[in-house]
């Protein structure tokens, strides 16, 4: 199967799941839901990256449908001069979910200290550690819904994207499968109260 599409095929997995997340802090409950949706997997897999081609310029709708169709296929992102860009955010997508899986740190973003290393906009962070590398997801609230979206996902063992950041107290965690209703909680530090 071709390496684009075995990423969004994994993708299309997770667009059926969303996230309950309640971060804590200084007495405050900080609530939020992570979903998927088709759009989202253009640029989090760094589509936006390869500017010189000219099928990438259709709605990123389309071009996640033509990726899981294998109509747009790995060998044809390789031929954009920029295609290194795509660098191991690329190879470790597969990641994605199981990294959301896991209980690792979150932190709320402060634009100010953000900019220092990158031009990224997040309300959140989550940074985990998997296979002795550092990655990074960072969320944004939807412009036309109450849910956030994973906006970025990259690994960077030179940069720690944290300094600056508010350090969360995860408090529960739970994934829903929004097709079937079953839930999984994943972490529950409220129940212990």
């Amino acid at each position: 199967m071709d390496k684009l599409q075995e990423r969004a095929i994994a993708f299309r997995q997770l667009i059926d799941y969303q996230y309950v997340i309640k971060l804590g802090r200084k007495g405050q409950i900080y609530s939020f839901v992570i979903d998927f949706q088709k759009q989202d997997f253009f640029h989090l897999i760094g589509l936006q990256k390869l500017t010189d081609l000219r099928f990438l310029k259709r709605s990123s709708e389309y071009i996640f449908n033509s990726c899981l169709k294998g109509k747009l296929t790995y060998s044809m992102l390789e031929k954009s001069e920029y295609f290194d860009e795509l660098g191991y955010r690329f190879d470790c997508f597969h990641l994605l979910e199981s990294i959301l899986d896991d209980n690792e740190l979150i932190f709320k973003c402060n634009i100010n200290s953000m900019r220092v290393y990158s031009n990224i906009k997040a309300d959140y962070m989550l940074q985990n550690l998997k296979d002795e590398l550092t990655f990074y997801i960072f969320t944004e609230k939807r412009s036309n819904a109450d849910t956030q979206f994973c906006k970025s996902f990259f690994e960077n063992s030179e940069k720690d994207y944290s300094k600056g950041q508010t350090k969360m107290t995860l408090l529960y965690k739970e994934k829903i499968n929004k097709i079937t209703g079953k839930s999984e909680i994943q972490y529950d530090k409220l129940s212990d109260k």
